[in-house]
This record gives C-alpha cells, sequence and structure tokens, in this order.
C-alpha cells in the first residue's frame, strides 16, 4: 500500500509538468452548460489543475476545489488570483473526506472514482443541486486512464452509483464505440439531488 505522503509526491510531480491553462473543462460539464444558474456554490471535486473550477467560476460560481496535490492547488490558486476568479483551494485526502451537508449548489468529478464517496457528496449538495461526474468505465483502451479495474466504473455502474435522485443525463460509451464523438471506455451523468 503507498504511504500518503508518497502518493502526495508522485501527485505534485506529475501536475508540476503541466500547466493551468492547457487543461480543459470536462465534456459533461461543458456540453450541459445550459443547466447551470450562474450563481451559488461549487465544488470541484478531486480537481487537478482546476479546469472545472475555472469554468464553473467564469459562468458566476463561488468555487470551492480540492485535490491531494498540494503542487496542483498551488497552480490554481495563482491562476485564479491572476485571473480575478472565485476559487478557493483545500488540499483534502479524499480517502477521509467529509464535505459538509447542504453545501453546494454544483459538484463536479471528472476523471476520479471513489464508491464510497457518492453518498457524501450527495449529502453535501443542497436540494436541487446538481452533480456533473465523468470518468473512465469498461476495459482501458489505449492506454487511456488506469489499467487497475477498480479505479474503472462497471457497465451501469454509475447509474447504480446516483439510484433514487432525478437522472437528468447519462451516457456510457463502450470500448467497442467508434467515431468521431465517441468517448471509448467513459461513462457520465447529471443528477439532480431531490
Amino acid at each position: 500500500m503507498i504511504q500518503s505522503s508518497e502518493k502526495q509526491q508522485r501527485w505534485d510531480q506529475r501536475y508540476q509538468q503541466q500547466s493551468v491553462s492547457e487543461k480543459s473543462s470536462a465534456y459533461i460539464l461543458r456540453n450541459h452548460q445550459y443547466l447551470l444558474t450562474g450563481h451559488g456554490d461549487a465544488l470541484d471535486l478531486a480537481c487537478g489543475l482546476g479546469a472545472n473550477a475555472i469554468f464553473l467560476a467564469k459562468n458566476g460560481y463561488q468555487v470551492t476545489a480540492i485535490d491531494f496535490s498540494d503542487a496542483a492547488l498551488d497552480k490554481l490558486s495563482s491562476y485564479a488570483r491572476e485571473q480575478s476568479l472565485a476559487v478557493t483551494t483545500r488540499q483534502i485526502d479524499l480517502s477521509s473526506c467529509l464535505l459538509g451537508d447542504d453545501c453546494y449548489d454544483v459538484i463536479v468529478v471528472s476523471y476520479y472514482l471513489q464508491r464510497d464517496l457518492f453518498p457524501v457528496i450527495f449529502n453535501s449538495l443542497k436540494s436541487g443541486g446538481l452533480l456533473f461526474y465523468q470518468t473512465y468505465s469498461g476495459k482501458c483502451i489505449n492506454g487511456c486512464g488506469p489499467e487497475n479495474p477498480a479505479f474503472r466504473l462497471q457497465q451501469g455502474e454509475l447509474l447504480s452509483l446516483c439510484a433514487g435522485h432525478s437522472i437528468l443525463y447519462y451516457r456510457e460509451d463502450s470500448e467497442n464505440c467508434t467515431g468521431p464523438e465517441c468517448l471509448n471506455g467513459e461513462a457520465m451523468i447529471v443528477v439532480k439531488r431531490d
């Protein structure tokens, strides 16, 4: 088992080689921007360099961006200050995360999977709040995403994890999907907390 400090160093090294400005927000968020009201509190969970946080802040939200990597959060904080964006960062180990109840109008999670965090996420959404979630599913194709199946959704699993809430949109492209609009081996959902 990787110790917490080793894990943090690994992620810090990864993000030190990347730039905030070269990242784009999640497909699920960009393509469902019409659902955003443009006001309230938002959370970018496991934010990395914060492309989703930046997108939400530019769309009028007060954003909290949390991640395990100090390097990523430092870069995001600097960028947000330079651009006068309402983004606050917090370094948190999500394996023992408490987000608070009824705090957020919008939560975005992209390319991060921690199954036991779903109840925490839904409890953190305000009534009527929206979850935008996108991550890897099925088999690893062409080295895209994690090879370990524990970090990839099974077919239909995302629907099960979001059961009991209103599904506004769901898409899951299999590894056999072809065409320019195909997102091989990914699943995504927009959910409204009832």
